[in-house]
C-alpha cells in the first residue's frame, strides 16, 4: 500500500500515553494538530500590494509636499514638519521598501522646494543628515510594524487551529459505547459514527489481535460483508494494518481508494481506519482521522473483549451442561442399565421379575423428573431465595432413589435439620452428593453409605459421604492440593467443589472411604 499525505511524506504516528479516553483526546488535540497553516497569497496579489504601497508613498510625499507650501508662512524653518508624518504612515502600513522610497522622495523634495537655492537639488551636508535622519524613523518604524503583523499572524494561525481543535472536540465528545449481541453488528455501527463524525461517505476498518494471525475487515456500509477474515499470506490485508501514521490519498483493505487513513493500537488490537468520500482533504482532515481512528480503536476493543467474554460464557456453559448431565441422569441410566443386567441373569420368577421391573419403572419416572428440572434450571429466571430445609428434603429424595436404584441402604443427616441454602449452593450440594454416592456404589461396592451435611460454627458447610466399601486405590488421607497433583480423585467432582470455592479431602482403607467436602460461608 502506498501511502503519502499532501507533501509526499509519510506522517508519523500519534503517541499518547493517557488512560482514558478523553485524556486520549486531548493529548492527541494538544500534541498532533498537524503543521501549521501558511498564509499563502497569489503572486498577483503580492504585486497589487506593492504597486499601491509604492504609490502611497509618492502620494503621502506629495500631499506633505503640498501642505507644507500652504502652511510655510506659520512654520518657519520647521520645514520637516509635514514630512515626518508621511514617512512613519507609509513605514507602518507600507513595509521597508515603501518606507525608504518615501525617505528619497522627501528628501528630494525638501532639498528642490524648500531649502535654498530653491529648485535646484544642490545636495549639501544638511540634505545628507536629513536624509539620514528620515532613513532611520522609517526602518525602526518598519520593523516595528513587521514584528507586529507577524505577532497577528501568528494570532491568527493559532486562532485558526484552536478553531480547528474546538471543531474536532465537538465532533468527537460524547462517543458512545457500542456494545451489541456480536461483534459484527457493533462494528458495522462504530464505523458508520466514525463516517458521520468525519463527514465522509463510509468508512472501514482493518485490524489483527495479539493472540490471532487473521486481518479483519470491517465496513459501515450495509451492503458490504458484515465482517471479512484474511489470511496472514494476504498482502493487501497486511498492508492495511500498517502501524505508520496518518496518511491521504492511499488504498484501502478492499483495494478502493480512499481519501485519508489513521492507525490504532491499544491493547489487544492494532490496526487502521479509512474514510472514504470527503468532500475536502484540508488540513483539518488528518488531527480529526487519528483522533477517530483512536476512539474506533477503542470501542472496537470493547467490542472485542465482550465477544470473548460471550464466546468463553458459552464455553463453561456448556461445560456446566455436561458435567450435569454426566452426574445426573447419565448416572441414574447407568445404575437402571445395571439391573436390567441383574434381572437377565436371575431365574425366572413371575413375582421377582415384576418387583424389579417396577422398581425400574420407578426409577425411570424419578429420572424424568429430574431431567425436566435441570431444563427448567437451563431457562432464565429469578434466583431462588433460601428456603429452610430445602436441602434435607432435596437429599431424602435423593436417598430414596438411589436406594431403589443401587438396592442398598443410604442414611442422611442434615444438621441442622431446617438448614436453608442459596439456590446454586443447594443445587451443586446435591449432585455433589449424588456423584460421591455413585461412584461408591460402582466402584467400591459398599453394604450401605452414609451422608452427612452438618453447618459449622464459622457458617462454612461441611458434606461427608462414606461407605464400607474397598475404598480408593491409595490408602491413607490426601488433602485437595495432593488429590490435584495426583489426580486421584474424580475429575468432575472435584471441580464442582472448586466451582464453590470449596476443598476436597478423602480418607481411604481396606474396609472404605471417607470423602469430605468444605465449603466456605455459604449464603
Amino acid at each position: 500500500m502506498t501511502c503519502t499525505d499532501q507533501q509526499g511524506v509519510p506522517r508519523l504516528p500519534l503517541v499518547c500515553d493517557a488512560d482514558t479516553a478523553g485524556r486520549r483526546t486531548a493529548t492527541a488535540l494538544c500534541s498532533n494538530l498537524g503543521p501549521p497553516r501558511r498564509l499563502s497569497t497569489p503572486r498577483a496579489r503580492i504585486q497589487r500590494v506593492n504597486v499601491s504601497a509604492y504609490a502611497a508613498a509618492v502620494g503621502s510625499v506629495v500631499a506633505a509636499t503640498i501642505a507644507t507650501f500652504l502652511m510655510q508662512p506659520w512654520m518657519g524653518p520647521s520645514i520637516s514638519l509635514m514630512f515626518f508624518p508621511a514617512v512613519l504612515l507609509v513605514a507602518m502600513y507600507g513595509g521597508y521598501g515603501p518606507a525608504l522610497a518615501a525617505t528619497m522622495l522627501s528628501a528630494v523634495s525638501l532639498a528642490y522646494f524648500f531649502v535654498p537655492p530653491r529648485y535646484s537639488l544642490n545636495i549639501g551636508a544638511d540634505d545628507a543628515i536629513r536624509l539620514a535622519a528620515f532613513a532611520v524613523v522609517a526602518i525602526v518604524t518598519a520593523s516595528v510594524s513587521a514584528a507586529r503583523k507577524r505577532a497577528e499572524d501568528a494570532q491568527r494561525r493559532a486562532l485558526d487551529e484552536l478553531h480547528v481543535a474546538l471543531s474536532t472536540l465537538r465532533k468527537v465528545s460524547g462517543w458512545p459505547t457500542f456494545v451489541d449481541a456480536g461483534l459484527a453488528g457493533g462494528a458495522r455501527r462504530l464505523l458508520a459514527h466514525a463516517a458521520a463524525v468525519v463527514g465522509c461517505g463510509r468508512a472501514s476498518a482493518a485490524w489483527e489481535s495479539e493472540d490471532e494471525p487473521w486481518v479483519y475487515v470491517a465496513d459501515s456500509d450495509a451492503a458490504s460483508p458484515t465482517i471479512q477474515r484474511f489470511a496472514p499470506t494476504d498482502a493487501q490485508a497486511i498492508s492495511a494494518v500498517d502501524p505508520r501514521g496518518a496518511t491521504l490519498a492511499c488504498t484501502g483493505p478492499r483495494g478502493e481508494q480512499a481519501d485519508a487513513s489513521a492507525p490504532f493500537e491499544v491493547e489487544h488490537l492494532s490496526g487502521r481506519v479509512f474514510f472514504i468520500g470527503l468532500p475536502s482533504t484540508g488540513p483539518e482532515v488528518t488531527p480529526l482521522a487519528e483522533i477517530v481512528a483512536r476512539e474506533v480503536g477503542n470501542s472496537l476493543e470493547q467490542l472485542y473483549i465482550h465477544d470473548r467474554v460471550q464466546q468463553v460464557a458459552v464455553r463453561e456453559d456448556r461445560i456446566r451442561v455436561a458435567r450435569d448431565l454426566h452426574d445426573g441422569v447419565l448416572q441414574s441410566l447407568t445404575a437402571i442399565r445395571f439391573q436390567l443386567q441383574a434381572l437377565a441373569d436371575q431365574p425366572a420368577s413371575g413375582l421377582a421379575v415384576g418387583d424389579h421391573l417396577l422398581a425400574i419403572e420407578r426409577a425411570i419416572a424419578i429420572e424424568q423428573r429430574e431431567l425436566r428440572r435441570f431444563i427448567d434450571d437451563l431457562r432464565p429466571s429469578p434466583r431462588r431465595a433460601a428456603e429452610q430445609g430445602a436441602l434435607a428434603r432435596a437429599l431424602e429424595e435423593l436417598r430414596d432413589r438411589l436406594g431403589a436404584e443401587w438396592q442398598a441402604p443410604i442414611t442422611v443427616r442434615v444438621t441442622p435439620p431446617d438448614l436453608g441454602l442459596r439456590a446454586d449452593v443447594e443445587d451443586g450440594v446435591r449432585l455433589m452428593v449424588r456423584e460421591a454416592a455413585v461412584n461408591a456404589f460402582k466402584h467400591a461396592h459398599p453394604s450401605r453409605v452414609s451422608i452427612d451435611v452438618q453447618e459449622d460454627d464459622d457458617r462454612s458447610l461441611r458434606v461427608v459421604v462414606s461407605n464400607d466399601g474397598r475404598g480408593f486405590p491409595f490408602r491413607g488421607r490426601m488433602e485437595h492440593d495432593a488429590l490435584v497433583a495426583s489426580d486421584a480423585a474424580p475429575v468432575s467432582l472435584r471441580e464442582r467443589v472448586e466451582e464453590l470455592g470449596g476443598t476436597l479431602s478423602i480418607d481411604s482403607t481396606p474396609t472404605g472411604s471417607r470423602v469430605e467436602i468444605v465449603i466456605p460461608a455459604p449464603g
